[in-house]
């Protein structure tokens, strides 16, 4: 995606509640429903529901979410709605030479389990009725919105892949031309499916049409979902890992999101003197790379689904472990192991009583599986087919049931049982490398949100998707940064690909809690926007 070229010059403050997210348009709906005293889980669900309308290529009603959420008088809880393989999964139908699942088609298709997490969380934490806070998305869906800049792009990117299908090419590709910016995109199939699980909770997505719709297009795309996978789908209520950096608390969404990646990388850098200006020195800038490459190829070799993996993730966040880890900060190595973007959106949501919520949700890659579910007017997720691997015995080994390792993260941060920061960034891999920057300009550069999330950002490679880690180490980094610290870098053997000054990725969204109020800001690399009263 082309990104914007003008950093954020000031940040959004507010007494009351604050919405951050990645699109106007959803931001507005999670305000409106804050002003209508709904909770922040009011708020968080109103926009993911306004991005599964605005955003249908990143997310909706068939993909995965995964969210924190903290009550002044609670402990952060985490909310896990990634899902499974379905158990009809059948690894011998895969070719023996094949080191994956098929990336696109019905074999691609993780049991969605968003939907749920939505119920589940307004369930524990609504204020307001369903129906009145699905009703900015309903509206939405049914009168249309006029298409933005970025989907129009992302519309024509995806042609080849989904315009195929005639009821996709009927409401994207009128005429076989996408939609570009400007279009009026009605998607009243789609408002039908919000009513419906309005109406019937859980059993209008995961039973009945909805869920007969879904199985029938997975198995034509040549897929294995069932009924009894979806009426088997619940969220986990768990609770988060976290790491303690002097008197705050890093909260992140435990295994099998790769939440932890972050807390590693942040626990190797904890005793290393970075300040506001820590992109000007190029060996920290370099041990900042380093620690995130270890703390993925950590996540790659020994996480996975904790229900079937025994390896205790915060293992990785022990002194011993960051110890282990140190001395490979101050030199380049070659780590064994690409560059993945992702497509996803995430949000954040602070009310006026202090309830926050930090929400992520994504159909993993770009249009998912491209799998189109023409009864809800949605696409399904590509979970399982751009996270598992067929090695046997690997810890993310593709088995019936079990559940794919995720990009997907989100995290909040409270100090002395305070929330002090909730933010996150959609971007696949790119998710724990942004979050770390961010948060290092926060907490050690005592930085505000909008410069937070606009300086300059870089992006190393291979990571974690299973169909790019064949790919040799790429370090992208924004042309802001200084040239005397792009050429020691090479010189330390990384091979760097400059990139435009505000081309790094992501769309980050950040709330600060502060003594009179709430500071929040959104990434000038998207099109999101934050608000507040």
């Amino acid at each position: 995606m082309n990104a914007l070229t003008t950093s954020p010059s000031f940040s959004v403050w507010a007494r009351h509640g604050m919405v951050s997210s990645g699109h106007s348009l959803a931001s507005q709906a999670g305000l409106h429903i804050l002003q209508s005293g709904g909770s922040a889980a009011d708020a968080a669900i109103a926009m993911a529901l306004a991005t599964a309308v605005v955003m249908p290529d990143m997310c909706g009603l068939g993909g995965e979410a995964f969210a924190l959420y903290r009550t002044p008088r609670e402990s952060v809880v985490a909310y896990q709605g990634s899902g499974r393989l379905p158990q009809n999964f059948d690894s011998s139908l895969l070719k023996p030479s094949l080191l994956t699942l098929p990336l696109y088609g019905g074999a691609s298709v993780s049991v969605p389990g968003a939907v749920d997490l939505y119920l589940t969380l307004h369930q524990a934490h609504g204020r307001l009725p369903l129906d009145q806070v699905a009703e900015p998305a309903i509206s939405l869906a049914r009168e249309g919105f006029l298409v933005d800049a970025r989907l129009a792009e992302s519309l024509l990117e995806s042609q080849s892949l989904i315009s195929g299908d005639p009821q996709v090419a009927a409401r994207f590709y009128p005429q076989g031309e996408s939609l570009g910016e400007g279009a009026l995109l009605v998607q009243s199939e789609m408002a039908e499916a919000f009513e419906m699980i309005v109406k019937k909770g859980r059993a209008g997505f995961y039973q009945g049409p909805l869920a007969e719709s879904m199985i029938n297009a997975v198995k034509a795309a040549g897929g294995y979902l069932s009924a009894e996978d979806l009426a088997a789908h619940r969220t986990e209520v768990v609770v988060p890992i976290s790491l303690q950096i002097g008197s705050l608390t890093v909260h992140q969404t435990p295994p099998p999101s790769q939440g932890v990646v972050m807390l590693e990388a942040l626990n190797l850098l904890s005793r290393l003197p970075i300040d506001a200006h820590w992109r000007d020195d190029s060996r920290l800038v370099h041990q900042v790379v380093q620690a995130l490459r270890w703390s993925f190829y950590d996540r790659r070799t020994y996480l996975g689904d904790p229900a079937w993996v025994d390896f205790d993730a915060r293992t990785l966040l022990t002194e011993k472990w960051r110890e282990s880890r140190q001395s490979a900060l101050l030199e380049h190595r070659d780590i064994p192991t690409t560059l993945s973007q992702g497509d996803t959106t995430s949000f954040v949501a602070v009310d006026r009583d202090g309830n926050a919520v930090s929400f992520i949700h994504s159909l993993a890659l770009q249009f998912g599986s491209g799998v189109f579910v023409p009864q809800g007017g949605f696409f399904l997720n590509n979970r399982s087919g751009r996270s598992f691997n067929t090695i046997p015995g690997h810890p993310n080994q593709a088995q019936p049931g079990k559940r794919p390792m995720h990009t997907l993260n989100t995290y909040m941060v409270t100090k002395d049982d305070v929330l002090e920061i909730v933010g996150n960034t959609p971007g696949g891999d790119g998710q724990p490398q942004w979050n770390t920057t961010i948060l290092l300009d926060l907490i050690y550069g005592e930085r505000l949100p909008h410069q937070a999330v606009g300086l300059p950002r870089f992006t190393m490679a291979p990571a974690t998707d299973v169909h790019n880690l064949s790919q040799p180490y790429l370090l992208q980094m924004e042309s802001r940064f200084s040239p005397q610290v792009i050429q020691d870098l090479e010189e330390q053997g990384h091979r760097v690909q400059v990139i435009g000054p505000y081309a790094g990725g992501g769309s980050a969204q950040v709330i600060r809690q502060r003594e009179h109020g709430l500071v929040g800001a959104s990434d000038p690399r998207g099109i999101g926007q934050t608000l507040g009263y």
